[in-house]
């Protein structure tokens, strides 16, 4: 029974060491997920001291403690900045410190702010011109940035790509504002140095917030598992368009260049006209060569005196001769033909020397000796 029970428990040890291993491996072998940039929020209010702004001041008051107690309804987060700058003709940047938003704090910094601007000098028209330069140089130092512009609406907007269709909400809108003492509200939006983003409203209606669009992703850290293999490589025939139509039938192969022949006639010549002036057909080929034509009698010189005819040979090349290959297969011939005839008489003649000594041995012998043979 303890034998099984320590089998029991060392199976299950080996099991769970097994499953964490492999789920180690697991975790080694899965891609780096990016992390998401982070990237600092940054707030600009900016707002407007006409001498027409003067009359509107309770009204931006309330307005901008209803943004800020609802956290710019939800936009603004701790720990992100806010500036203040004011401007007329003129723009004025680093009168009030910037502030770091804490939700708890959230009534102490609105209250500063709003001494700070109730303090300012009203006086002056509404210059979107002057303020221009300044915008554009936060905007592009900014990675996300909101910018509140709280004005009168009586001086055109410019430098935004949406100035169109502010100014246009300016004349509409500008005398029922005026009348009821309510500011524009504008509120631009930018992310990585470019504008993404208007909205203008007008209080007591709430203030819209243009949303970000996401931000890039960074680039996926590659793994060690290997590349896929390139796509098979497939020539398409190419496009032939005739007339007003496309088709894909490849135009017909040129026919093949025929070597030529090679003869042991020689090329043939090509004779000059009759002229004073001999033009170089190829700076390569071999001088010309003058043929001379045999007659049967004197010839008479021409009634003008000219130069004389020649042939020009064009790329002429030494012929091989003639009798080269002929004359050794007529050697041949001509040897087998010498051996045949020297066997032939070879054999005759020792045939005929074997036929004129047919006698006997005796015969031969007595015959060496001087002695007639005895008759039988």
């Amino acid at each position: 029974m303890n034998l099984k029970t320590g089998r029991s428990r060392h199976s299950r040890c080996a099991q769970i060491t097994a499953a964490l291993l492999a789920g180690v491996c697991l975790m080694s072998k899965a891609p780096a997920q990016p992390a998401a940039p982070a990237v600092e929020n940054r707030f600009l209010l900016i707002f407007n001291t006409s001498s027409d702004m003067k009359k509107r001041l309770p009204s931006v008051q309330r307005v901008f403690d209803t943004m800020l107690a609802s956290n710019m309804r939800g936009q603004l987060q701790a720990g992100d900045s806010i500036g203040v700058w004011t401007f007329n003709r003129e723009v004025h940047t680093g009168q009030f410190p910037l502030q770091r938003w804490v939700p708890e704090n959230a009534a102490t910094i609105a209250s500063n702010i709003l001494r700070f601007v109730g303090k300012q000098h009203y006086s002056k028209k509404t210059s979107f011109d002057a303020l221009r330069p300044y915008l554009n140089w936060i905007v592009q130092n900014s990675d996300r940035v909101t910018v509140v512009i709280i004005c009168d609406g009586e001086s055109a907007i410019v430098g935004t790509p949406f100035d169109a269709g502010v100014n246009r909400i300016f004349l509409q809108q500008q005398a029922e504002r005026k009348k009821s003492r309510q500011p524009f509200i504008i509120v631009l939006r930018s992310q990585l140095g470019s504008y993404v983003g208007c909205a203008v409203d007008s209080p007591p209606a709430l203030v819209n917030f243009p949303e970000f669009p996401p931000l890039p992703q960074p680039p996926i850290e590659p793994t060690n598992a290997p590349p896929p293999p390139p796509p098979p490589h497939v020539e398409a025939p190419p496009l032939i368009i005739i007339g007003t139509k496309a088709g894909t039938n490849a135009p017909p192969l040129a026919p093949a260049p025929v070597p030529p022949m090679i003869t042991n006639q020689p090329p043939p010549t090509v004779a000059a006209p009759l002229t004073n002036v001999i033009a170089n057909v190829e700076t390569n080929a071999p001088p010309p060569v003058a043929v001379l034509k045999p007659t049967n009698g004197p010839v008479a010189p021409p009634a003008n005196p000219v130069a004389p005819a020649v042939a020009v040979q064009v790329r002429a090349m030494t012929p091989p001769p003639e009798n080269s290959g002929w004359s050794t297969k007529k050697a041949l011939v001509i040897g087998v033909i010498f051996l045949v005839l020297a066997g032939v008489l070879t054999v005759l003649f020792m045939s005929r020397s074997h036929k004129t000594d047919h006698g006997s041995l005796i015969t031969r012998s007595m015959t060496r000796s001087g002695k007639p043979p005895a008759r039988t």
